[in-house]
């Protein structure tokens, strides 16, 4: 056997195993996700739930428990962690966030705080260990875009006007010769909004995710060679790999928390551009 075939066979075979079956499970092309269980929806034929939906619906629900729980324990001033915060990340959204829009802030509170969290809670829990992310696949990342898309055209023809809304895509004073390759250029761009957003957010997560991945399997097979050959070198190695770990988890955190506030923030701009004027 070949040195090459010798070294596929130990720790390197091992992490090249370990890292293909990390991509494969995390199936970054499938719009879907990796399958859950398929069930038949009468004469529509088969409707597959993903296990990423499935975590995505554990998402909602735990922003819905939040909700019910804050709810309950709502007061002049906070008490407690869970409301403290609560109200310290309500607070950063309405300053940070929302703050953004120039008129009626409020009325678009709820929506901006329902973004931030979800994605955020859905950011969080795709850390664990085992768990498939809806944030970590594009198709996920794109649904939660297109939603932002529908909301903020819907609330820009509420407050305008159906019509006035979509001639107002052109800026006032554009010449009349130009007003319609003007129009069309804002619309594309509109609608490439969505796809940036989702992208954005995606690449972010699934990247983190295959980081902590791989560190996590360098980790493991590190701790197994120590046990195995008692080496000075490896007995060394090892817990600074998990330290590494351990600090590449804390960036994640930020990062989670990071990408939660840049959606909600392009939200508000998107937002503010919708029912603003030019």
């Amino acid at each position: 056997m070949s040195a090459t075939a010798e070294a596929y066979t130990g720790p390197l075979g091992e992490l090249k195993e370990g890292v293909e079956h990390l991509l494969k499970t995390l199936d970054p092309l499938s719009v879907f996700g990796n399958r859950f269980h398929p069930t038949r929806i009468a004469s529509f034929g088969e409707w597959t739930l993903s296990i990423n939906t499935v975590y995505f619906l554990i998402s909602a629900i735990v922003v819905v428990w939040i909700g019910f729980a804050v709810a309950k324990r709502m007061s002049i001033v906070p008490k407690g962690r869970l409301m403290n915060a609560f109200e310290f990340l309500v607070e950063f959204v309405r300053n940070n966030v929302a703050n953004i829009i120039k008129h009626d802030q409020r009325k678009y509170e709820p929506f901006l705080l329902t973004c931030f969290f979800f994605i955020l809670i859905s950011n969080l829990i795709g850390l664990i260990p085992g768990v498939h992310p809806g944030t970590g696949i594009i198709g996920g990342t794109l649904a939660l875009a297109i939603t932002v898309l529908v909301y903020f055209n819907a609330v820009g023809m509420k407050a305008k006007g159906g019509l006035k809304y979509w001639l107002g895509l052109v800026p006032n004073g554009v010449p009349v010769w130009l007003a319609p390759i003007i129009w069309i250029i804002e619309f594309v761009s509109m609608l490439l909004r969505p796809i940036t957003l989702a992208l954005r957010l995606f690449a972010n997560m699934y990247a983190g995710h295959i980081i902590l991945g791989i560190f996590g399997l360098l980790t493991g097979l590190f701790a197994e060679a120590t046990l195995i050959h008692h080496s000075g070198a490896l007995i060394a190695a090892s817990p600074a790999w998990l330290l590494l770990l351990i600090a590449m988890y804390v960036l994640e955190l930020v990062v989670a928390f990071v990408q939660a506030y840049v959606f909600s923030l392009l939200t508000a701009v998107y937002i503010d551009g919708a029912v603003s004027g030019h």
